[in-house]
């Protein structure tokens, strides 16, 4: 029975991760029109709108995608107006790529259609269920994280819901919005 369980509980896990993740997105990026973002494009808004910015070198890193291929994704970006490029005060060499304000539109529109249809949904259960509910989640969530060696992209999908209970953040700057905040904090006690 219980390995049933497990499996169950695992193919219900897929179905919702692809629900929230691909389906959820696909259907927004396609309303808001044909070919205007890729899922690539929109995973770099994403990124750039809950702990950004970052320069392409580290978007790459994140989305384990080449360099190369990073840098051809922000050039669109930036030609359809959604992130700006911007010299970095530290080395003018280096680039940091940032959201403008319609990229943060475009994002925070999705984020609204996305949690509105998870309140649609969670709406048939009673304020005790859904509690329970959060309980169950965070630990499954907790257990299946901590097995992960690469825990980047993961960790930026939190929008810092998580905090002081984050397994991600727990290790040698494993957490991405942390080593966001904790290098910028470095970068001015060394200009002191």
């Amino acid at each position: 029975m219980e390995n049933n369980t497990t499996r169950q509980i695992a193919e219900y896990s897929r179905i919702l991760s692809q629900l929230l993740c691909d389906i959820i997105e696909h259907n927004y990026l396609t309303e808001q029109g044909s070919g205007l973002l890729s899922k690539t494009q929109f995973a770099i808004l994403k990124i750039l709108s809950i702990s950004g910015p970052y320069t392409v070198s580290e978007i790459a890193d994140i989305l384990h995608i080449s360099r190369p291929a990073a840098s051809k994704n922000v050039d669109k970006l930036v030609r359809s107006k959604m992130v700006k490029r911007k010299t970095t005060e530290e080395d003018r060499r280096t680039m940091d790529v940032s959201l403008t304000d319609k990229g943060n539109t475009f994002v925070q529109k999705y984020e609204k259609i996305r949690i509105d249809k998870q309140h649609t949904a969670l709406s048939h259960f009673s304020d005790a269920e859904k509690l329970k509910f959060l309980q169950l989640m965070r630990e499954y969530v907790k257990n299946c994280v901590s097995q992960e060696k690469d825990i980047n992209l993961i960790c930026l999908q939190c929008n810092g819901v998580i905090e002081e209970g984050c397994s991600l953040a727990n290790g040698d700057d494993r957490c991405r919005s942390f080593f966001r905040i904790n290098r910028k904090y470095t970068t001015i006690e060394e200009e002191d």
